[in-house]
């Protein structure tokens, strides 16, 4: 089933997918699959180097839909997480916003799911990448810089991703 959204941006051609390009608010995209993103984890094992994978994906969006919709960085929350949703690494919810703290969760995880499928239970979060996703949409968000941790994993036997942000500036 094709979630609202991309039905939304199919219907009014602010998306396109050809022979030669995905093309989301004129912003191209590539399709790899998520496997592939999960044994690169594994076997550069370096944490910080994933993060800033998901930090430069997410900086390209926002920079992008600066330029294109001349908003705010602070409105470009819900596009987004709008995109981040039909990513296909699952529905990102947001749990707790109080001031300088956030708490986002993922219930079905797919790049978690995964990791655990093909290496076994983890003893720590896996989800390096989407740590530097959320941690620069709030550092955009909110100006300020993030201290971002995962606080359970799907990869680690739990229920859900969960993802505390904080502010420390």
């Amino acid at each position: 089933m094709i979630s609202s959204f991309l039905s939304k941006l199919l219907t009014t051609r602010q998306a396109s997918f050809t022979e030669d390009e995905i093309d989301i608010f004129d912003l191209n995209f590539s399709m790899q699959p998520l496997p592939s993103l999960v044994d690169f984890q594994k076997e550069i094992t370096d944490k910080k180097l994933m993060e800033r994978l998901g930090y430069l994906i997410s900086e390209s969006i926002i920079s992008h839909f600066k330029k294109r919709f001349a908003i705010e960085e602070k409105k470009i929350s819900n596009l987004w997480t709008n995109l981040f949703d039909i990513s296909g690494f699952g529905k990102v919810e947001v749990v707790d916003m109080t001031k300088g703290r956030t708490i986002l969760k993922i219930g079905k995880n797919n790049f978690a799911k995964l990791y655990i499928e093909k290496y076994g239970t983890q003893k720590e979060p896996v989800c390096h990448i989407i740590i530097g996703m959320f941690k620069n949409l709030i550092e955009k968000t909110s100006n300020k810089k993030v201290e971002a941790l995962e606080t359970s994993c799907i990869a680690m036997g739990n229920k859900v991703c969960t993802f505390e942000l904080k502010t420390i500036q």
